[in-house]
């Protein structure tokens, strides 16, 4: 099974590619929102960050995620902490879902593969990319989120440049169509360099 990791700066429309590419037949793994989940159902996950971020991490049995932000994004040590914490979990979690799947091929959708040197273990890496205008604008669409509040949560992501050096193939999102026809491009170069039919 060929394992590709779709990974992108926020705002860059991973979310789109990955869409596209399950209209082609290839399951995604979204980590971010399987991290959510994750963080609300694995009882020693829950432990973990209550015992390291305290009680308040917590509310009426769920996340405090605005409280927990504000807390991690404002400090390296922390933001460190909670992803130690919380992506080995994800990463066995992505592995049983690797299991269960039956296509050849498979992608995870992450922000921050680079970051934490985890290309080794995809096949490909796909990074997808726009420019930083355009993506700052679709933040500001999609989140509501301030400059200011934007920075602090991509302050931590490798720039678009050094993402590139990393990457297999690079998808521009700029215009919809000329993406759809990139993501068919990437996929049909994948399938002839593993053989697949």
């Amino acid at each position: 099974m060929v394992q590709l990791a779709v990974t992108g700066n926020m705002g860059c429309g991973k979310t789109t590619i990955c869409e596209m590419l399950i209209l082609q037949g290839i399951p995604v793994y979204f980590s971010d929102n399987r991290a959510k989940e994750l963080m609300n159902q694995d009882q020693s996950l829950i432990q973990h960050i209550k015992k390291r971020f305290g009680k308040e991490s917590y509310r009426n049995g769920l996340l405090n995620r605005k409280w927990l932000s504000e807390r991690v994004f404002k400090d390296p040590k922390a933001l460190n902490d909670l992803n130690s914490l919380v992506h080995p979990i994800v990463h066995k979690d992505y592995l049983e879902w690797v299991n269960q799947q039956s296509q050849e091929v498979v992608a995870y959708e992450s922000a921050i593969v680079l970051e934490h040197g985890n290309e080794g273990k995809f096949d490909v890496v796909i990074l997808v990319s726009c420019p930083e205008k355009l993506r700052l604008e679709r933040i500001q669409q999609r989140d509501g989120l301030t400059q200011g509040e934007i920075q602090s949560r991509t302050r931590f992501q490798w720039s678009d440049e050094k993402k590139r050096k990393h990457a297999d193939h690079i998808i521009e999102n700029i215009n919809l169509s000329e993406t759809e026809q990139q993501v068919k491009t990437v996929l049909s170069l994948i399938r002839k360099q593993f053989l697949i039919d």
